[in-house]
């Protein structure tokens, strides 16, 4: 028998991961952004590191128009960074985003913790209400 190396894994993905994804998606899809460069109003930046499993992290952001969203890679250019008037960040559990998305949650924050403009997270939340 011919000993093969298994191949370099990282920890499975956080089942919350896809659900966050495709609100997001949903959310901008109905509502886009469109550019954001000099149009952002708010953006709030998740690092899902409270999970055992592996997670993105991301960038959600909101224009007059609608709603835009990102992962957020560790080699993000400093010029390809959302910026806007309010910003919001912190460290955050997969599931507790998901949960502030769906509106069980006032904050993605629940099991982590966040700083700046308090009025972000509401302000984006909006955006993921059907019509």
């Amino acid at each position: 028998m011919r000993y093969r190396p298994r191949p370099p894994s990282g920890p499975a993905a956080d089942s919350a991961v896809g659900g966050i994804e495709r609100l997001l998606g949903e959310a901008a899809s109905r509502h886009p952004a469109g550019v954001w460069q000099g149009r952002a109003q708010h953006v709030l930046m998740i690092c899902a590191c409270v999970t055992l499993h592996g997670s993105p992290d991301w960038i959600v952001f909101d224009t007059v128009d609608g709603l835009g969203w990102r992962r957020w890679p560790d080699d993000l250019p400093d010029e390809e960074m959302v910026r806007a008037p309010r910003e919001a960040g912190g460290h955050a559990d997969p599931s507790d985003v998901l949960a502030w998305l769906r509106g069980d949650a006032a904050d993605p924050w629940t099991s982590g913790d966040g700083h700046g403009d308090p009025e972000v997270a509401g302000a984006l939340r909006r955006w993921m209400v059907d019509d």
